[in-house]
């Protein structure tokens, strides 16, 4: 493998560091350039009326040495205010008239109240306040103290202070427009990542539901389908010695349940895959209360079916519960009632429900049941989706009896309704999840 096939073939060799540049250097830099031009060079020219030439040059250092603070404003705020702040004392102890390069404290002031914390800020403040009476100060009373410049010394000390304090008001101002406009870019992000959230929640729900009820559906046409299928070969055993005339029957009942169980399951795979019905291929259309006679008849030849009332016309969601409610029972009736067991499937139509009840006389509370199934759990789910009631219990005097009623108009897409244990008997072990 070689070096170019990335993080497989191992770290990648070490480079020199991405450069990261701040967007407002640039600014910075020019600002800075033009504050030195206006504040420095006068002195450095030696304009008359500025002050002496000793004094210039002291004022000319001192003022190109607080200018460029403002290169540092941005990077080190912090270290812009200290230094600020030294140069600007330094700046009224030497020097006893007011420079050009004192406009760079109320700057700083805002820096700091801009791009600091409200400490930082508040400090700067209070330096700039205390430098706005210390250069008046300076200024008014360098020829000595006069009573009557009491006045002057207050406007100029107020107006220094009036400024620096605008700056600092400007520069939380701001900073709270920053802050806020950051939380809220934080709250929608939070808020999409909550929506993105609930979305794949949405998503997974979706995913178990149909992983449920995919898993109904392969349990009832496995279950049933083994089941007819070993009854009636364990029948046909016994029935070939006695009557062979009748072996064949037995035989294409098995046949006969083999490949509907084959074909739902084939149109089941196909489903899951997403593939559409082949031209050629046999279609099977999903069972429904129109299928619950021939489901009887090939589940046993002692099973009884009746129906009650007109039928109506049912969607197919609520046509597949009923056969599969019908199916599972005969599969336990099967399983758990016994070799000899009758069993009868009723159904009654009225205008606003099915009723449904299947009974067998068979063992009853006197089956033993492995109770490792699901039988009972999918037959509860399946009618809860529709807001239905079940109950599944045993016969007093033997059997086992499923009554379901189911609206029809009663379908939900909320949680599955659980059919409340019956108190008296106790469940029998043939209804129990298998």
């Amino acid at each position: 493998m070689t070096a170019t096939s990335g993080y497989l073939s191992g770290p990648a060799p070490a480079g020199p560091p991405p450069t990261v540049r701040d967007p407002h250097w640039a600014f910075d830099f020019g600002f800075c350039v033009a504050l030195q031009i206006v504040c420095v060079v006068p002195y450095l020219l030696g304009y008359e009326g500025l002050m002496s030439t000793g004094d210039g040059l002291i004022a000319a250092a001192l003022s190109f040495a607080l200018t460029a603070t403002v290169m540092i404003r941005r990077q080190l705020p912090r270290l812009a205010v200290l230094a600020a702040a030294g140069l600007a004392l330094m700046i009224a102890a030497l020097i006893s008239e007011p420079v050009m390069a004192i406009i760079v404290v109320p700057i700083i002031v805002y820096t700091a109240a801009r791009w600091t914390d409200r400490r930082w800020g508040r400090i700067a403040l209070a330096l700039a306040m205390f430098g706005s009476v210390v250069g008046p100060v300076r200024w008014v009373f360098r020829f000595g103290f006069d009573v009557d410049k009491g006045a002057l010394l207050i406007v100029t000390a107020f107006a220094c202070a009036s400024i620096t304090g605008g700056a600092y008001l400007l520069g939380r101002r701001r900073n709270e427009w920053a802050e806020n406009a950051h939380q809220r870019a934080q709250s929608e992000l939070e808020r999409q990542r909550l929506l993105i959230a609930e979305e794949a929640q949405r998503e997974r729900a979706a995913t178990m539901t149909e992983r449920q009820r995919i898993a109904r559906e392969l349990h009832d046409i496995v279950a049933h389908s083994l089941s007819v299928i070993v009854v009636q070969a364990e029948g046909g055993k016994a029935l070939a010695a006695k009557r062979p005339e009748r072996a064949p029957e037995v035989l294409g009942t098995i046949a006969e349940t083999s490949r509907q169980a084959l074909a739902e399951m084939r149109q089941m795979v196909r489903l899951l895959r997403g593939e559409a019905e082949e031209s050629d291929a046999e279609y099977v259309p999903t069972p429904g209360i129109d299928d619950l006679g021939d489901l009887v008849r090939r589940t046993s030849p002692l099973a009884g079916f009746n129906e009650y009332g007109d039928r109506p016309a049912v969607n197919q969601a609520l046509g597949l519960t009923v056969y599969r409610i019908v199916q599972e029972s005969l599969t336990n009736v099967l399983k758990h009632a016994g070799p000899n067991a009758r069993s009868w499937v009723r159904i009654a139509y009225t205008p606003g429900s099915i009723e449904l009840e299947i009974s067998d006389d068979g063992r009853g509370a006197a089956a033993v049941g492995d109770g490792r199934g699901n039988g009972l759990r999918g037959m509860a789910e399946r009618v809860g989706v529709h807001g239905g009631r079940l109950s599944a219990q045993p016969r007093p005097g033997g059997g086992f009896v499923v009554r379901a009623s189911l609206p029809l108009d009663g379908f939900r897409s909320g949680p599955p309704h659980q059919p409340a244990a019956p108190s008296s008997p106790p469940p029998h072990p043939n209804v129990r999840p298998f």
